[in-house]
């Protein structure tokens, strides 16, 4: 309810598998999931692609020029619904904690 757990951040560039154009980066999980094209994911999840962190470009527009995107949670399995995470992503990553500060 208070956290949602990443596995790790999508590398920049194209020539990892996970990086941003890598094989299986953004475009993948919007071409294969379905994610909304107003974002660009950054962030795995555990769930294996059924919810992903993405960087929200609805408010700010494309090239940023009202201000910068949000961070949200897009869970696929509940209809791509969005949760807000942070306002911007050096708040989304300064936001972050180590997995043990949570009970599993």
């Amino acid at each position: 309810d208070d956290h949602v757990q990443i596995t790790g951040l999508y590398a920049l560039g194209r020539t990892r598998m996970y990086s941003l154009l890598g094989e299986l980066g953004a475009a993948f999980m919007q071409e294969e999931w379905g994610y909304p094209d107003w974002g660009v994911g950054i962030a795995d999840t555990p769930s294996a692609g059924h919810e992903q962190i993405m960087l929200d470009y609805r408010d700010c527009g494309r090239n940023c020029e009202r201000g910068e995107p949000r961070v949200v949670h897009v869970d696929q399995e509940l209809d791509y619904a969005v949760t807000v995470l942070a306002p911007d992503f050096a708040a989304f990553i300064r936001g972050l904690v180590p997995e043990e500060d949570f009970e599993v």
